[in-house]
């Protein structure tokens, strides 16, 4: 499409997907990213199959689910760990808690050897499959599961240990 034809479309269904993003994220300033996303998103990937509205209502649904990922997962940033999402007073005192737990695993994990750290971690923190982690390192699935087992048990015993 040209971009004459994209500023068309924009005025035709802007308002109706900024009422939608609206409605979706509740705040305007989120629903103003995830219109702008949504419209360069199509404008760059679209190829003209189906219908358009439905394209658009599709990549504006998909982006705010990932924003939603985005905003409750927390931020591991120099060595502190950040919850991005509000919580209650209790909630608060339970993450307090839960960050305390999380930096000495996060310390336990820095001390376990390379290789069971990259694989622990490239499990854990970046969800990869083991398959993927294997290929990373040439190593077999079975020797990833094997490997991350281990890493798990170590960690077991030293947090037993300071108990």
């Amino acid at each position: 499409m040209l971009q004459e034809e994209w500023k068309i479309l924009y005025e035709t269904y802007y308002r109706q997907l900024y009422l939608y993003a609206l409605s979706l994220a509740g705040n305007k300033h989120d629903a103003e990213d995830l219109l702008q996303e949504t419209f360069v998103k199509a404008y760059l990937s679209y190829n003209g199959a189906g219908s358009i509205q439905y394209w658009l209502v599709t990549v504006l649904r998909n982006a705010y689910l990932n924003l939603r990922r985005k905003q409750q997962k927390e931020i591991l940033d120099d060595g502190n760990l950040y919850l991005t999402k509000a919580a209650s007073p209790e909630e608060l005192l339970a993450d307090c808690i839960e960050k305390e737990e999380r930096r000495r695993l996060f310390a336990e994990i820095q001390k376990l050897p390379e290789q069971m750290k990259a694989v622990l971690m490239e499990s854990v923190y970046f969800e990869m499959k083991d398959e993927e982690i294997g290929a990373l390192h040439g190593l077999s699935k079975e020797n990833v599961r094997k490997i991350r087992s281990r890493a798990k048990q170590r960690l077991i015993s030293r947090i037993k240990e300071e108990n």
